[in-house]
């Protein structure tokens, strides 16, 4: 497990990074409520193991503050109270606590009590993966996609960064499952996601959003790399074969539009459907090929980051 330990004393927290190494955690510290609410914010943590008293707030407010923050994201929240604090415990849990430990702490109960809240942290994984993946492909759902897009999106305005998008979709799909049936149909989309997990980067971003629909968002990617990846999609499925029961393989290939964030964009939205437009370009112009909108010379997008829309 990956536990945050939030103590402001540094003789504590070593203490408990050692002893917490040994049961075979990893661990990060933070010194006050400030900068566990920060290292939260930027890191993905299991357990969050905080003093009751700190130097900048209580337990029980950065509870408050975890717990309002995290999202789809459960965290373990477990307290450490002085052994002489006997009238708080409904208070602790009310903030948000899952558990509380006695200081000075008896290691034996703190590695059971442990051992519990990883149970507790499996079962939420579990819970927050049904609840944002697509259960066929496991690629994200569209719900989860628009989120973690519009994340990207304002963090990409914010700091202008570049970022891409790329809308794909699988040419005569319904072709597919008239002839072969929806099992091979729903193989089809299988393949086409694994396809491009093994093209993409660990931060690129696939929705299934719906049938045989998908978006790719790509993160500080300017528009000509962009548009090379999107090849590079096309050409590996279009060099896949997807085997038949009764023997054979089936051909896929995928259409794929592409836009790019610019300051004019307001919305995730806005950004999808500039893809969305050039996919349906994509698809008109003969299908298995990469389209972009606006309608630029690629040669125009060299050594720009952020092409001004017209």
């Amino acid at each position: 497990m990956r536990i945050l330990i939030v103590d402001d004393s540094p003789h504590h927290r070593n203490m408990m990074v050692y002893e917490l190494n040994k049961l075979g955690c990893s661990t990060v510290t933070a010194g006050n409520g400030a900068e566990a609410i920060e290292a939260t914010a930027h890191e993905r943590f299991d357990v969050v193991m905080a003093d009751i008293r700190l130097a900048d707030m209580t337990g029980l407010e950065l509870c408050w503050h975890l717990r309002t923050r995290q999202g789809l994201r459960h965290l373990y929240l477990i307290i450490m109270i002085p052994g002489s604090m006997t009238d708080q415990y409904h208070e602790l849990v009310e903030a948000g606590a899952d558990e509380f430990l006695r200081k000075p702490l008896d290691w034996k109960w703190a590695s059971a009590r442990l051992l519990a809240a990883s149970r507790v942290v499996a079962m939420q994984r579990e819970l927050e993966r049904l609840a944002t993946t697509d259960p066929l492909t496991g690629a994200l759902n569209r719900r989860r996609f628009l989120e973690r897009g519009a994340e990207e999106m304002t963090r990409s305005s914010r700091y202008e960064r570049p970022l891409s998008l790329l809308m794909l979709d699988i040419d005569h799909f319904k072709r597919v499952n008239d002839t072969h049936g929806h099992a091979t149909g729903d193989e089809a989309i299988r393949m086409t996601v694994r396809v491009c997990k093994s093209v993409l980067r660990g931060p690129d971003l696939i929705g299934r959003l719906g049938g045989e629909e998908f978006a790719v968002l790509l993160p500080e990617t300017s528009p000509v790399n962009a548009y090379a990846a999107g090849q590079r999609l096309r050409e590996r499925l279009a060099a896949a074969s997807l085997p038949l029961e009764g023997g054979g393989a089936l051909a896929l290939t995928i259409s794929i539009g592409l836009a790019w964030l610019t300051r004019a964009d307001t919305s995730l939205e806005a950004l999808m459907a500039r893809a969305d437009a050039a996919l349906y370009r994509a698809k008109k112009a003969g299908r298995n090929r990469v389209e972009i909108e606006p309608q630029l010379p690629l040669s125009s997008l060299r050594g720009s980051t952020c092409p001004t829309l017209p």
